[in-house]
């Protein structure tokens, strides 16, 4: 029996039901069992994330949960987990990553922002980029502000750098309590993760209360580790070993040269650093790398391995931090 530590919203359950499927893949008579814990971040709602210690308030209690033996693994959306794991843990598994992308989620027919100088008029479906932009018709007036929820500092500051009428306010809770309080009237609109909306299926069913809106990474380059799953488990531990099958290589290194420009950086919640890698586009032997960091943006490339990739990060964290 594999014991499977997840939180209990929806996202989380359904990010724990991808890992019990993957296992059951590897081995069909694998019996699993999901252990729902409830940690700081879930009970405190009341404020920003990042006043609370944002990168390990999603995980110190699995941590904890793992050390004692009380579950084999712990789910981990992989861009909240802390810097540093606890001494004995490792992730051992990181499946496929999924979108990376940001979307834009307003009420149905809402208004949506202006960019500096260009309305935006991107496809309504969410399984399409809002790439496209028409200009703004000189005589027309600038819109009242919009609010913006979003308690992510990278979101609130490319927000406010890519659109010229709109406020970020914070906001808390999981993907249908978000939503919920959009629908109610309490923001214009809200940024959400569009890898949490597709596992959800979010957008299928809910076209006709709102719109969604995914964002280029030209505008907003996605949080290090966002669409990532991450399985920890004891290092050397049998779950560890059965889950080292369900680890797609490509996402893997990804997260690990992401991992280490967060490391370069010693960025932490209070900070607005974005950092996305992948291999380039018909070269599957290099990678991309790009990193923003207090509103400074490098692009660079590089052959696709942990040691030159790690290098890549360093090398973009010194530009970043040095621009």
């Amino acid at each position: 029996m594999i014991r499977i530590g997840t939180r209990g919203s929806k996202l989380a359950l359904r990010q724990a039901a991808l890992v019990q499927e993957a296992l059951e893949k590897i081995d069909s008579h694998l019996a699993t069992e999901l252990v729902i814990l409830h940690t700081r971040g879930d009970k405190i709602q009341d404020r920003p994330l990042y006043e609370i210690g944002e990168k390990g308030v999603f995980a110190s209690e699995f941590e904890q949960a793992l050390l004692h033996g009380e579950i084999d693994l712990a789910i981990h959306s992989a861009k909240d987990l802390p810097m540093q794991l606890a001494d004995g843990l490792t992730i051992c598994a990181t499946p496929k990553r999924a979108d990376v992308r940001d979307v834009l989620v307003v009420p149905k027919g809402g208004r949506t922002p202006l960019s500096r100088g260009k309305v935006q008029a991107g496809c309504k479906r969410p399984g399409m980029a809002a790439d496209a932009w028409q200009e703004q018709d000189a005589s027309q007036k600038v819109s009242p502000l919009l609010r913006i929820g979003s308690g992510s500092r990278r979101r609130q500051m490319l927000a406010a750098m890519a659109w010229e009428n709109v406020i970020c306010e914070e906001i808390r809770g999981n993907v249908d309590t978000r939503l919920g309080k959009l629908k109610a009237g309490g923001y214009d609109g809200i940024l959400l993760a569009k890898a949490g909306l597709d596992r959800l299926g979010i957008g299928l069913d809910q076209e006709q209360v709102f719109d969604f809106y995914p964002l280029s990474t030209k505008l907003f380059l996605p949080a290090a580790c966002q669409g990532i799953i991450a399985v920890e488990a004891v290092q050397g531990s049998e779950a560890a070993k059965i889950c080292r099958k369900m680890t797609d290589l490509e996402t893997e290194l990804c997260y690990l040269i992401e991992r280490e420009v967060l490391r370069q950086l010693s960025a932490d919640c209070s900070e607005a650093v974005a950092a996305w890698c992948r291999t380039a586009p018909c070269v599957t032997d290099r990678l991309l790398l790009d990193v923003m960091y207090a509103g400074n943006r490098v692009s660079l490339t590089c052959p696709a391995s942990v040691e030159e990739g790690r290098q890549l990060a360093w090398q973009a964290a010194q530009m970043v931090k040095g621009a």
